[in-house]
């Protein structure tokens, strides 16, 4: 009777603490196979203090959050390489039309076999251009590696002006 107490012991505690197989969900056509799980809040945390530096114009603190290589896509499709393209541009679109972003909602996310972490987020963006208030809503999807932002691509739709007060 021990015998059998210890045997049904071991085999309750091994499988308890036997680790769980990441299944992950989704897809990605251009990393055959790979699937991803829900990653790790400081992955969307590396996210916000990026969007603060950027609300705040501080140029030094987006520089030094980009990876060296950093790739930006726009929602037009034009591309920005490098730290100083990137500085180059953000200089430029602060001073023209002034952007300002509230994220409302972000989502990490991790490759099951490739390890690769992202963040998912939206942003509502309110510009000044040429004297008017546009706002748009940006998803941007992220790639974070080794706590720096590395690349990501920008989808905007444009809000439609307020017509409640008309």
């Amino acid at each position: 009777m021990r015998k059998l107490f210890i045997l049904i012991f071991a085999v309750t505690f091994t499988a308890c603490n036997a680790p769980a197989e990441q299944v992950g969900a989704g897809f990605f056509t251009y990393d055959e196979g790979e699937k991803y799980v829900v990653g790790s809040d400081d992955i969307t945390d590396v996210w916000v203090k990026y969007i603060d530096a950027h609300n705040n114009r501080d140029i030094d603190a987006i520089m030094e959050m980009n990876s060296d290589s950093i790739s930006i896509t726009g929602p037009d499709g034009a591309r920005i390489n490098g730290k100083e393209m990137h500085e180059q541009a953000l200089t430029a679109w602060f001073e023209a039309e002034d952007p300002k972003w509230e994220i409302y909602w972000a989502m990490p996310y991790e490759g099951v076999n490739g390890g690769a972490t992202w963040v998912v987020a939206g942003h509502a963006v309110t510009l000044n251009v040429e004297g008017e208030e546009v706002k748009v809503n940006s998803m941007i999807d992220g790639e974070i590696v080794d706590g720096k932002v590395n690349r990501f691509f920008v989808y905007n739709m444009a809000v439609p002006a307020d017509t409640a007060s008309e």
